[in-house]
């Protein structure tokens, strides 16, 4: 299985004093699910966010699709986050003037990707493997805190990307609907995507390859 992206020995501060990141190690290929279990405050946010080019790191090593990331340049990085990264967020990150149809097409709209009608088309199967076609021009502001969290991950499953980073992505979920994200992520994955889910329950497996659990700022395999 082809490594999307091999992380070495990466380190990362903010004071220059206490280290975050220490020395950390990771690695996931295609259609790989892992799970990076976690107290709150242990820097899984932290890892997240440089996984998906949003921060850089102090020293070490990322390949990125074999690129190496250069963590003083990461706007050169910006059709990786466009393109190929499918970010679910606990704040969800929502645009409440806009529809849930709306919301789950932004990502085309950022790639100037045409809306034909088999995009369409995808869009309504994805509402309707959530449960949520009949909601499907309903503002995202009226929506409850589980529906808004179905929103943020189908809009980040609906193009396909080589990766999906997910935090806490089932935190508003009950027990069903918990299910049928676990679902999607398999799905996802059996096409191709990789899936980085990153959460503080551990009854959680999301069907997972292999899991982790981050603490002294390094990944340790369970």
């Amino acid at each position: 299985m082809s490594e999307l992206i091999k992380i070495t020995n990466l380190r990362k501060t903010y004071d220059g004093k206490r280290y975050v990141l220490d020395g950390l190690n990771f690695s996931i290929g295609k259609g790989e699910i892992k799970t990076i279990f976690g107290a709150s405050g242990c820097g899984k946010s932290t890892f997240l966010n440089i996984v998906g080019l949003l921060d850089n790191y102090t020293s070490g090593e990322y390949l990125f699709c074999e690129t190496n990331i250069n963590p003083k340049r990461l706007n050169d990085y910006y059709k990786y986050r466009a393109q190929d990264i499918g970010f679910i967020f606990q704040s969800y990150f929502l645009i409440d003037s806009l529809s849930v149809n709306d919301n789950i097409l932004m990502p085309f709209l950022y790639n100037e990707i045409d809306l034909s009608g088999s995009v369409k088309k995808t869009v309504d199967k994805l509402l309707d493997s959530f449960d949520m076609l009949s909601l499907k021009n309903k503002k995202v502001s009226l929506l409850s805190g589980g529906e808004r969290q179905r929103v943020a991950i189908m809009r980040a499953i609906i193009k396909e990307p080589k990766l999906i980073i997910a935090d806490e992505p089932t935190g508003n979920l009950d027990e069903s609907n918990t299910e049928l994200v676990v679902k999607a992520f398999k799905d996802i994955a059996e096409k191709g995507t990789a899936v980085i889910v990153v959460t503080h329950n551990k009854f959680l497996s999301f069907g997972t390859d292999t899991t982790y659990t981050l603490r002294g700022g390094k990944l340790y395999n369970e």
